[in-house]
């Protein structure tokens, strides 16, 4: 079979076509569809490896990508093989039970390594299920593997990923599950931090030692995991010349100036101009660009419009600044059956994504809106903002979301960075429930940002004990899933509210 493969792909070289359609052999007999688009010069070529779940056509360098996005592709320099991966699309007949994807990479990276267009040197490109392929093949060590550029996603599997603040993330979980990821019941079946599972899952998955070649990893502000793709990047940078990119992206966005309400200009195509840097430094040797001095971190601001660089992470200590937000005791009545709706943030399509304006949340009863008077400096932070809310309720669980915003003067209330946390697992170490009436305090984490919000605007804090579809509905009954035929209505007072920022 790898003899044909090889015919293959040299037949259709001789006869100058642009894709070179190939079955790659894998080690149990099978074979996996790929296209491979070599440069018009003949040659040897360092090779771009992309393993895609989501149909090689799509992510051809013959048009495939978004117009709207820079491309990454240097046809003339590089030769790039696109995979499907197995049981997904031109892949469908390799199928088995369960796939063990890193060690299809590892035979794909050779297979490519033993072509003679190739000069054996490989390095991988993808974002998000693409990102996780990497890390999976990185692990298996293939031999001529020299580098990767693992985008929007994080090493491993974690419950924070998927119950941040204790509270699943339906919206993600459900989308997950409609791509023809497996798994999401299981996810749901252990709701809890500390149980087994989740231990095994973390010790089984995370193994950041054993990434052993060069990463740019790129994520977002309003990506999914940006603190799991810093942490993984703190972990591996420590024995591999690593690098990061922060952008002001979501998660099917970067790239793209367009962000919700904003745009970022100056962050369009920076994420393929460092792949592109990063690319030529390992494969092709060319260290006169600069890429070995430059920084190993390198941040959008929001509010500034420009990257910054730093050595590590965070960029800098600072001391903390704290609004008091709440001067007198205020209350909610929230119904888990009509929640407050989600209008923005990390979120998957069709949801709305991205730093949209949530004026709309306003509106609602349910929703207490914070906010200190306009600020008579510029102010900047770095890292993760916290809210901090003592409360009491008349019910023995709920949630608390949290929605930070840029708002003022007269215009939308962006959204900066959202959470939530779950009232009984505010103590990771053991579940308690409330009190009802009995006083609480909590403090809701924010997902990291860098920001700084100008003179004259304000930053908003919008409260509810909701935010769906993103995050499950908390039945307040005590019980860990959502229970609509048991579900009852909270009411929350709320003593005092700090923002924390530093």
């Amino acid at each position: 079979m790898r003899r044909l493969a090889l015919l293959c792909c040299v037949a259709a070289a001789a006869a100058g076509e642009d894709r070179l359609d190939v079955r790659i052999p894998m080690r149990d007999g099978k074979a996996l569809a790929a296209d491979v688009f070599l440069p018009e010069a003949p040659g040897k070529y360092p090779t771009v490896l992309v393993q895609t779940p989501y149909s090689r056509k799509r992510t051809s360098p013959l048009g495939g990508l978004d117009l709207k996005r820079a491309h990454v592709y240097d046809r003339e320099h590089y030769a790039y093989v696109i995979v499907d991966w197995r049981g997904f699309y031109g892949s469908k007949d390799a199928a088995v039970p369960r796939p063990k994807r890193g060690e299809d990479g590892f035979d794909c990276v050779e297979w490519i390594a033993a072509q003679p267009w190739s000069d054996g040197k490989v390095g991988t490109y993808g974002g998000s299920a693409l990102a996780t392929q990497q890390f999976l093949t990185a692990l298996e060590h293939p031999p001529h593997l020299v580098c990767c550029v693992p985008m929007i996603q994080a090493l491993g599997q974690s419950y924070d990923r998927y119950y941040p603040g204790g509270v699943l993330l339906e919206a993600h979980s459900a989308a997950l599950t409609r791509l023809g990821f497996p798994g999401q019941d299981l996810v749901e079946r252990f709701p809890l931090p500390r149980q087994p599972a989740w231990r095994l899952a973390e010790r089984a998955s995370y193994k950041p030692a054993e990434l052993k070649v060069p990463m740019l990893l790129i994520t977002g502000w309003w990506d999914h995991y940006p603190d799991a793709v810093i942490q993984t990047f703190r972990d591996v940078a420590g024995h591999t010349d690593s690098r990061l990119l922060i952008g002001p992206w979501d998660h099917t966005g970067v790239d793209v100036a367009r962000q919700g309400a904003w745009e970022f200009p100056g962050a369009a195509g920076a994420a393929a101009a460092a792949a592109r840097a990063f690319f030529d430094y390992w494969l092709r040797g060319l260290g006169d660009k600069g890429w070995a001095e430059t920084a190993p971190i390198r941040y959008w601001r929001v509010g500034e419009e420009g990257f910054h660089d730093a050595a590590a992470w965070p960029p800098a200590r600072r001391e903390p600044r704290v609004f008091d937000l709440c001067p007198e005791p205020r209350g909610f009545t929230y119904d888990p059956k009509d929640p407050p709706p989600t209008l923005g943030g990390a979120n998957l399509p069709p949801l709305p994504h991205g730093p949209t304006d949530h004026r709309a949340l306003e509106q609602r009863k349910d929703v207490l809106v914070f906010a200190p008077p306009p600020l008579d400096a510029p102010l900047s932070f770095v890292g993760n903002a916290e809210v901090r809310v003592e409360f009491s309720c008349d019910r023995v669980d709920c949630d608390l979301a949290v929605w930070l915003c840029r708002a003022g003067p007269g215009g939308p209330s962006v959204l900066l960075a959202e959470g939530i946390q779950r009232a009984k697992l505010r103590d990771p170490a053991e579940v308690r429930l409330l009190e009802p009436g009995a006083p609480c305090a909590l403090t809701v984490k924010l997902p990291v940002l860098a920001a700084t919000v100008g003179k004259g605007r304000e930053l908003r804090v919008y409260l509810s004990g909701g935010n769906h579809p993103r995050y499950a509905r908390n039945p307040h009954t005590g019980a860990d899933r959502w229970d609509a035929a048991a579900a009852l209505p909270v009411t929350v007072e709320v003593k005092s509210l700090q923002l924390i920022v530093r």
